[in-house]
């Protein structure tokens, strides 16, 4: 549900795409750019709190976050084994919690546990910044940013319209998942082989259902003159506003002091 659109009138979908895709890239940058868990946090924090502000629905900031958590946690606890300990630059980072064997292999240390919760924290601030993008952004606007970069307009829009029927095919195989759960079909307790088979009475209808869209929407773009035209028009041109200019001088002005903080070892491990 990453790419969906809601409608709002918050500050945040008053902006320029570009405005807020270089938004997306300095929050990005300043993410991997700080070693330290906590900046990072702080990082993630204010990410979460601009989401909140175009008004997104909580439930959908639950369903994109919650298929990540088992990553997270994957994640932290590979790294807190396997990243050496005398890699750190800080002493409290190369202490030794525990050792997972007896014999004294596989230790897990402070500094592994925060490089772990860093990476983590990184996937989720890319995660909500990119939400930000798409839940404030009609595709619309992305398909006419496409075009100032001199895409062929056509190729621009089987790009958007490709990201556009991703939440709609979520929506039918869900559809299709509790309509094959009221006829008998069992889910996610087959072990892998019988899970993967168990999923084949979503695929097939998925697969035919995709066809006939597919076929329904060439028709009407045939019906309606598409690419007659080497060009093509837009109902609302997107423009670069005074704050949008001042937002961007604000957030180049962030990745500098991000970037200085580095180089004078601000958030080291």
């Amino acid at each position: 549900m990453l790419i969906d659109y809601y409608p709002s009138n918050s500050f945040i979908h008053s902006l320029d795409v570009r405005t807020k895709l270089l938004g997306f890239l300095i929050i990005t940058v300043a993410a991997f750019v700080f070693l330290s868990p906590f900046i990072n946090l702080l990082i993630a924090a204010i990410t979460f709190l601009i989401l909140l502000t175009i008004k997104t629905p909580l439930h959908k900031i639950k369903q994109v976050l919650k298929p990540l958590l088992p990553i997270f946690l994957i994640m932290l606890l590979i790294t807190g084994f396997t990243y050496p300990a005398e890699k750190f630059q800080l002493d409290l980072n190369k202490q030794i919690l525990f050792y997972l064997f007896p014999d004294k292999t596989l230790p897990i240390s402070v500094g592994g546990i925060f490089y772990g919760l860093t990476l983590t924290l990184r996937i989720l601030i890319m995660v909500l910044a990119s939400t930000v993008v798409t839940f404030s952004t009609p595709i619309e606007d992305i398909i006419q940013l496409m075009q100032k970069m001199k895409m062929p307009y056509q190729l621009a829009f089987v790009i958007a319209t490709g990201i556009r029927f991703v939440p709609t095919m979520q929506k039918k195989s869900e559809m299709i998942q509790e309509a094959q759960k009221a006829r008998g079909t069992e889910f996610g307790n087959k072990g892998l082989i019988g899970n993967i088979k168990s999923y084949i009475p979503v695929l097939i209808p998925m697969i035919v259902d995709s066809i006939r869209m597919s076929e329904n929407l060439a028709i009407s773009m045939l019906n309606r003159g598409f690419g007659t035209y080497k060009s093509a028009t837009n109902l609302h041109e997107i423009k670069m506003m005074k704050k949008d200019y001042a937002i961007c001088l604000a957030e180049l002005i962030i990745l500098i002091a991000a970037i200085w903080a580095n180089t004078e070892n601000v958030g080291v491990l």
